[in-house]
């Protein structure tokens, strides 16, 4: 919503304050920056943003507890876990505590937004990067922007596209991105059978059908496609076609956001394509409810060919493949395993394969709680952003590199060239530094949970229901604005 609730986060964050929530070096904390400016050059400055106590820590008399909200699972969360405890091992400064707080942002998102009113926040929060426009509004965050400038260090060694994408009046707010993408999954054993090129994934809504076409009639699977409805399946095909979901540039202008905007042929075109392909009997529609594993286990017992899911399951999927059919705390039961032979491709659209937006989750330093966690927060956040960390978040965790120099690291290049979980994260990382437009990498929105909330519903009732889908985009549309006048009423 831009720059219009600055005054409100400032308020917000005045009030922490008088009720003794907050520490002296926080007043206007929550302040998303004053006027930005422009250089003589033209780029932008960053607005004026509220001081990060980085030489807190040096003086704190006992080491400074840091708690860390997330909503991981898999390998990624085992990953995480290993992670912290190699910090607290490394230093005695800082005792990091890593606390699921359930399986789904939403669940994490929720239980945040409750704790605002009393002040039960975390020091951290690894938060989906639809949140950042929320945080921002709160008045919750430390910029991490403000510690950048305190320790004069830049941004220039962080995938800029994702740096654009989180910044707000010029100042990067999240202090670090674990960044990821979607890709198409399939089973090359499938494509060989239907005669197939198992080393080509679909590329095009097209060749989807096509593919999806061949594969019934050679009896290999009744219903070969199996798609998750969650809103990232539009999302990303209306964003690589450079189509706004909502107004004010998307959400990015100077202005308020006011309303939804995608109530148009493009996204009457995917619903279509969505309700054809289940009415002709190809698609296997899963509702994307939190903790669903239905499309997984679909593709573990060959009873689909074709799925898209996050780069981040790369890992586990390789793992699954290895023997370990847990499939996010469920078990697969007997699978074949001799016979999977699972290949990853850029996420297809439609007219071509590998537009995106920017996606995974970023990690937040709340202004909320003492100067000296704070301090220890961005202790924790420097560490974490060195090459050797990023390196094991990206082997481990499947996560894509947010400092560039770790994409030259000998062990990122050999496993992406020699590991299978490799190959795919190397196509992910290819699709986000080449397929996202710098111009256009997704939109901003506050609720963007409700808005996702209403894509999904349309596409629920679209496939579950028959609703048309000129309807059902339109009463999506319809919610969003809804849900953003509410947003903007209530002032988050």
């Amino acid at each position: 919503m831009g720059t219009t609730r600055r005054l409100t986060a400032m308020l917000f964050a005045a009030a922490l304050l008088a009720a003794g929530c907050g520490s002296s070096s926080t007043d206007g904390g929550g302040d998303a920056g004053g006027s930005n400016g422009t250089a003589e050059d033209g780029s932008t400055i960053a607005a004026d943003l509220p001081p990060c106590p980085v030489e807190a820590l040096a003086g704190a008399a006992s080491p400074v507890d840091v708690r860390v909200w997330y909503a991981l699972g898999g390998k990624t969360e085992e990953t995480l876990k290993a992670q912290v405890a190699a910090y607290n091992a490394s230093q005695s400064k800082v005792v990091v505590q890593a606390e699921n707080q359930g399986p789904a942002y939403e669940e994490l998102l929720r239980k945040f937004e409750s704790g605002i009113p009393s002040n039960d926040l975390p020091d951290l929060i690894v938060s989906e990067d639809t949140s950042t426009q929320f945080m921002v509004d709160s008045g919750t965050v430390l910029p991490a922007q403000s510690c950048l400038d305190a320790e004069g260090m830049s941004t220039d060694g962080y995938v800029q596209t994702a740096v654009d994408h989180y910044s707000v009046d010029g100042a990067l707010y999240p202090a670090s991105a674990n960044l990821s993408n979607i890709l198409t999954y399939y089973n090359k054993n499938h494509f060989r059978r239907a005669s197939l090129d198992p080393e080509k994934a679909p590329t095009t809504l097209a060749e989807v059908r096509t593919m999806a076409e061949t594969i019934k009639a050679a009896g290999i699977a009744d219903k070969p496609v199996i798609i998750k409805l969650d809103s990232w399946l539009i999302e990303t095909q209306l964003t690589g076609d450079k189509v706004a979901m909502v107004d004010n540039e998307n959400g990015f202008g100077t202005g308020e956001t006011t309303q939804g905007v995608f109530d148009n042929a493009q996204t009457t075109e995917l619903f279509s394509w969505l309700r054809d392909m289940k009415n002709d009997g190809l698609l296997q529609p899963v509702p994307a409810t939190e903790n669903q594993a239905g499309h997984y286990l679909a593709m573990a017992n060959q009873t689909a060919s074709i799925t898209i899911e996050t780069s981040t399951a790369a890992t586990s999927v390789k793992a699954f493949l290895g023997g370990d059919t847990d499939i996010g705390g469920i078990d697969a039961g007997p699978v074949d395993l001799a016979a999977l032979d699972f290949g990853a491709g850029e996420v297809f659209g439609v007219t071509g394969p590998g537009k995106a937006q920017i996606g995974g989750g970023v990690w937040f330093m709340t202004n909320t709680n003492p100067d000296v966690n704070q301090s220890a927060s961005w202790a924790f956040m420097k560490w974490w952003n060195e090459v050797d960390q990023q390196v094991t978040w990206n082997l481990e965790g499947s996560y894509l590199p947010f400092v560039t120099a770790t994409v030259e690291d000998p062990r990122v290049k050999t496993y992406w060239e020699d590991d299978l979980a490799g190959r795919w994260l190397a196509i992910a990382y290819e699709q986000m530094v080449n397929g996202v437009n710098p111009d256009f990498t997704g939109p901003r929105i506050g609720p963007y949970d409700k808005f996702r909330t209403a894509m999904r519903n349309g596409m629920d009732s679209l496939v579950f229901e028959n609703t048309d889908p000129a309807a059902a985009v339109a009463t999506a549309n319809e919610e969003t604005t809804a849900a953003i006048a509410e947003y903007n009423d209530a002032n988050f």
